[in-house]
C-alpha cells in the first residue's frame, strides 16, 4: 500500500472521489456509488431515455400490414435494455469495489429508502482481486488491513440492500476475528461472503449480527462474527450493547521471561525513526544487534502511516508481565470518518506496535528473509466504543501477554486505545508473527544442520537465533528439529529438553563426532545466554546466582550431546525417557554470569547400552567470557518405562524414616519453623521449604539437623516445564530445597545474627555429590527433605557451612545428596554475587 503522508496529513498526495451515478451514465434511478483512491473513468455506452407514453405512430412508405410485430419487437428491446443497465450497474458497483483502497469510501450520500424492510438474513458475495498498490512492497503479501476493509465494506451493501433505516449510518461495534492462513500475494483473487440479520430495532436505528468469510484459493483466509449497527447520526457515538461478555485474560502466577535476541537501549521511537524501520534500517535506529540479512525484515509501510510515535517499549513489565508498549496513533486522513473501517484500521494499528515490539526483541533474526503475517494461533477481538472519536488524537496502551518462537516467532497483545483519558476502543489477543519466505525450507534443518547451512546466513547471531528457536521447537514437541527427517518414534514420550524459562541452552557452537556414533571422546560446546536479570536471581532469596543454574545447564547440555549424537533413535517402540542419575561437581569460583554467555563444554566419556537402557557418562565445564567457573562428572540414563518402573528408590524399595523420626522421643531444642514467609531463602517459584522442625545439635554429625515437609503442588509449575508429555520434578530443585535448608538453618539458629543482613548463596571449592534412584511425578503426594550439618566455620566476613541431604518421595528415600556447601555473607546493598562481577 503506498504512502507517501505525513503524520499530520500536510503530505498525503492527491485523493480523487469518483461517483459514478445513473443520471450520468444515462442509466437513472440507481444509487450512487463511491470511490476513492486513484481516478477511474467508466466506459459506458448511452442509453436513450425511454419516454413515459408511447409516441404518436410515424407513418412510413416502407410499412406494409400489420404493425403489431413492431409494438413487440419495441417492448422485447425495451426488456433487453432494461436488464443491460441492471447488468451495466452491477459490474460497475463491483468493478469500482474492487479497485477501492482501505479507507476509500467517502461520506455516505443520504441512505437510499429501502424498498422494503428486511427481518430476515441478508448475505452477499464479493469477488476482489489484490491490486499491487494494496500489497507490502518489499514482500508483496497483501496488506492484511486491506483484506480486512474489504471485507467490512460488505456490511453498508447489506444495509443499502433492505438492512438499514433511512438516514441511519453504520456504527461498528464488536468483531472477533480469526486468522486461518498466511496472507495472498498481490494478484490474488479474494472471495467475500457475508451476511448480517437484525436483532433489536427502535427510535435509534437498528442492531445485528453478522458474519463474513475471505477465501483464496479455494481456503479460508480470515473470518469474523460480531455485532453493528445502522444508527441514527444523534446516537452513532453511543455504545452499542453487547450481552457477549469481554474476554478476559487470566494474569499468569509466574509471566516468562523471554530472552530478547538483540538488545537495544531504545525505548522511544520518533515517527522519523519508525520511517527508518520501514525502509530496513534496523541496525541505524536499534542498534548493530538487530542487522538482518537479505532484502528483510523491516516494519511493514502501513504501520508508520497509522503510528506517530512509540513513546515507551519495554521487553518485560505490563499487565502480563511480558513487555508493555504505548503509542502515539494518527489516523491522518485515513480514519473512519473516511469510509475505512474502524476495526480494521485498529488492528492495524495495534498489529504496527507489535511489529515495532517483535522487531526490539530480535524475533526477526531467526529466519532468513523474514516477513510479518498475522498471528493464526487463536481469535481476536476488537470493540469500538466510540468510532466518531478515532478521527482526533489518539493514544494506544498495549500490554504483550505473549511471546515466543514456536510455531513460528510471534507476539499477541491486549490493548486500549484512548482520546485522552477516555477509552475509545480495546482489543484483545491481537497478533503478529514473522514466517519464513514461501518456499524456504526450515522444516528438515537439525540444530546442527542450521549450524552450517546457508539458510542460517551468514552472521552467527542469526544462526544463534535459528537454533534457538529449533531448539524450542524440540522442546515443545516437535523432535524432527534434533531428528532431522528420520521420525524418531510414533511414541510422544520420548528424552526432549525442558521448555520456557528452564530452557537453559540455546545454540550448538561445536561438534567433532558424527551422528549416531557414540564414540567416547566426542564433545559438544555449546552456549546459553543469561538473561540480565533472570527470574532464578530474583526470585533466589539472596539474589544470588543459585546451584539450580549451573547444574540444570550443565545437565542439559549433556544431553543435547546424546541428542545430537542420535539417541532419540533408540528403542523407537517404547516410551523413552532421560533422567539424571548422579554426578559430581565443583563451582570453581564465583562469577556473576547475568547478561552474559554461559558456554558448556561436554564430553562423552563412557557409552553403556544395558536392556532397556543406555548410560552415558559426560564430563563438562562452563565458562565465562573471563573463565571457568562449574566443572564436575555426571551420568544420564535413556531408560524404557519397563526399567523406569523398576527403580526402588536408595534402600532396595524399603521405607527409612528420616533421622528425626527415628528417634525414640523428640529431642530438647526442637523448634518447628513456618518459612512459608521467609523470602530470604525464595520467593515465587523458589519459595521451595514450608513447614520445618529444626534440631540445633542434632543430626547424623552432632552439628545440627532440620527436616522439612511439602505437598506436590497439582500445578507444580517446574513440572510442567520438565518435561513436555514427561512431566517430572527437576532434580536441582530438590538439590535446591535443600541448600536452602541449609540457610535455614543458619538464618534460624543464629548462627548468621552477627552479620548486618545475612544472605546465602552455594559455596566455592566444594565439590558436590548427588544421587537419584527414583522421581516426583504429578501423582505422588508429599516431599520431604533433612539436612545434616557436617561443620560450621568462619570464612572471611561471613559463614561456611557443610552438609549432607536427603529427599523422600511419599516413603521412599530418592535423592541422596553430600556435601552441600552454603555461604552466609552480609548482603550490602544489590546481591552478594555484585561483587565478583567480571
Amino acid at each position: 500500500m503506498a504512502d507517501t503522508g505525513t503524520p499530520d496529513g500536510t503530505d498525503g498526495g492527491t485523493t480523487v472521489a469518483v461517483a459514478v451515478t445513473v443520471e450520468e451514465s444515462g442509466f437513472g434511478g440507481v444509487e450512487e456509488l463511491g470511490f476513492e483512491g486513484e481516478p477511474f473513468l467508466v466506459p459506458v455506452p448511452s442509453a436513450p431515455s425511454l419516454p413515459s407514453t408511447p409516441p404518436a405512430p410515424q407513418t412510413s412508405p416502407r410499412a406494409l400490414g400489420d404493425l403489431s410485430h413492431l409494438a413487440r419487437d419495441i417492448a422485447d428491446r425495451v426488456g433487453r435494455a432494461h436488464a443491460a443497465v441492471l447488468e451495466a450497474h452491477e459490474a460497475v458497483q463491483r468493478h469500482l469495489l474492487a479497485r477501492c483502497a482501505p479507507g476509500a469510501r467517502p461520506p455516505a450520500a443520504p441512505a437510499p429508502q429501502p424498498t422494503g424492510r428486511m427481518d430476515g438474513p441478508a448475505r452477499v458475495e464479493l469477488v476482489r482481486t489484490v491490486p499491487a498498490d494494496a500489497a507490502y512492497s518489499v514482500s508483496g503479501q497483501a496488506d492484511p488491513a486491506w483484506i480486512l476493509n474489504t471485507a467490512a465494506a460488505a456490511l453498508p451493501l447489506l444495509g443499502e440492500r433492505g438492512l438499514a433505516p433511512a438516514g441511519t449510518v453504520h456504527r461498528p461495534g464488536r468483531t472477533v476475528l480469526t486468522w486461518h492462513r498466511g496472507l495472498p500475494e498481490a494478484g490474488a483473487e479474494l472471495l467475500v461472503r457475508a451476511g448480517a440479520e437484525a436483532v433489536h430495532r427502535d427510535e435509534r436505528g437498528i442492531r445485528f449480527t453478522f458474519d463474513w468469510q475471505v477465501h483464496t484459493e479455494g481456503n479460508l483466509l480470515v473470518e469474523a462474527t460480531g455485532t453493528g449497527g445502522f444508527l441514527t447520526p444523534e446516537h452513532a457515538a453511543e455504545p452499542l450493547p453487547d450481552e457477549t461478555p469481554w474476554p478476559e485474560r487470566q494474569v499468569p502466577r509466574y509471566p516468562r521471561q523471554f530472552r530478547p535476541l538483540a538488545v537495544t537501549g531504545r525505548s522511544r521511537l520518533t515517527w522519523q525513526e519508525l520511517r527508518a524501520l520501514a525502509s530496513g534500517f534496523l541496525a541505524e535506529v536499534l542498534g548493530p544487534d538487530f542487522e538482518g540479512e537479505g532484502s528483510g525484515p523491516r516494519l511493514p509501510g502501513p504501520a508508520p502511516r497509522l503510528i506517530g510515535s512509540v513513546t515507551e517499549a519495554t521487553c518485560e513489565g505490563g499487565r502480563y508481565g511480558q513487555g508493555r508498549m504505548t503509542a502515539q496513533l494518527t489516523f491522518h486522513g485515513g480514519g473512519p470518518a473516511r469510509g475505512a473501517d474502524a476495526s480494521a484500521l485498529l488492528a492495524e494499528a495495534v498489529s504496527g506496535v507489535l511489529q515495532v515490539y517483535a522487531l526490539r526483541c530480535g524475533l526477526h533474526l531467526c529466519l532468513p528473509d523474514a516477513r510479518f503475517q498475522p498471528w493464526d494461533g487463536g481469535p481476536a477481538a476488537i470493540e469500538v466504543i466510540d468510532p466518531t472519536a478515532l478521527g482526533a488524537a489518539l493514544r494506544c496502551e498495549v500490554d504483550v501477554a505473549e511471546v515466543g518462537l514456536v510455531p513460528r516467532p510471534h507476539v499477541v497483545a491486549d490493548a486500549v486505545v484512548f482520546a485522552g483519558d477516555r477509552p475509545v476502543a480495546r482489543l484483545h489477543g491481537i497478533g503478529v508473527a514473522l514466517h519464513e519466505p514461501p518456499g524456504t525450507e526450515l522444516g528438515a534443518l537439525t540444530i546442527w544442520e542450521a549450524r552450517d547451512s546457508s539458510a542460517a546466513h551468514d552472521s552467527l547471531r542469526q544462526r544463534g537465533a535459528l537454533q534457538r528457536m529449533l531448539l524450542a521447537h524440540s522442546s515443545e514437541g516437535d523432535l524432527s528439529a534434533v531428528t532431522g527427517e528420520i521420525e524418531a518414534s510414533s511414541v510422544t514420550v520420548r528424552p526432549r529438553l525442558p521448555r520456557g524459562d528452564l530452557l537453559m541452552v540455546d545454540r550448538a557452537l561445536d561438534y567433532d563426532a558424527e551422528p549416531l556414533d557414540f564414540r567416547s571422546g566426542a564433545t559438544l560446546t555449546s552456549e546459553y545466554g543469561v538473561h540480565p536479570d533472570p527470574w532464578f536471581c530474583r526470585e533466589n532469596g539472596s539474589g544470588a546466582v543459585p546451584n539450580l543454574l549451573y547444574m540444570e545447564s550443565s545437565l542439559q547440555a549433556a544431553a543435547q550431546l546424546s541428542a545430537i549424537q542420535g539417541i532419540l533413535h533408540q528403542h523407537r517402540d517404547s516410551a523413552f525417557v532421560c533422567r539424571n542419575l548422579e554426578g559430581r561437581a565443583t563451582l570453581l569460583r564465583h562469577a556473576d554470569p547475568r547478561g552474559l554467555a554461559l558456554r558448556h563444554r561436554i564430553t562423552l566419556a563412557d557409552h553403556s547400552k544395558l536392556p532397556g537402557a543406555i548410560l552415558h557418562r559426560y564430563t563438562y565445564q562452563l565458562s565465562l567470557p573471563d573463565g571457568p567457573v562449574y566443572s564436575g562428572e555426571s551420568v544420564h540414563g535413556f531408560l524404557t518405562k519397563e526399567v523406569l518402573d523398576n527403580q526402588q528408590g536408595l534402600d532396595g524399595g524399603q521405607y527409612v524414616p528420616p533421622w528425626l523420626d527415628r528417634l525414640p522421643t523428640r529431642p530438647a531444642g526442637l523448634r518447628r519453623l513456618d518459612l512459608s514467609h521467609d523470602t530470604r531463602l525464595g520467593r515465587g517459584r523458589f519459595a521451595l521449604l514450608r513447614e520445618a522442625d529444626l534440631v540445633p545439635d542434632g543430626g547424623e554429625h552432632g552439628a545440627g539437623y532440620l527436616l522439612w515437609e511439602r505437598t506436590v503442588p497439582e500445578d507444580d509449575w517446574f513440572m510442567a516445564h520438565h518435561f513436555r508429555f514427561d512431566p517430572v520434578m527437576p532434580g536441582s530443585v530438590g538439590v535446591e530445597a535443600l541448600f536452602q535448608s541449609v540457610a535455614a538453618y543458619a538464618l534460624h539458629t543464629g548462627l548468621a545474627d552477627s552479620l548486618p543482613d545475612p544472605a546465602a548463596r552455594p559455596a566455592a571449592h566444594v565439590e558436590l555429590a548427588w544421587k537419584y534412584r527414583g522421581q516426583i511425578t504429578p501423582g505422588h503426594r508429599r516431599m520431604r527433605g533433612e539436612v545434616h550439618i557436617r561443620r560450621v566455620r568462619r570464612q572471611g566476613d561471613g559463614l561456611l557451612l557443610v552438609a549432607d541431604g536427603s529427599v523422600w518421595r511419599d516413603d521412599l528415600r530418592i535423592y541422596q545428596v553430600d556435601n552441600i556447601g552454603v555461604e552466609i555473607l552480609p548482603k550490602t546493598g544489590g546481591t552478594v554475587d555484585e561483587k565478583v562481577r567480571p
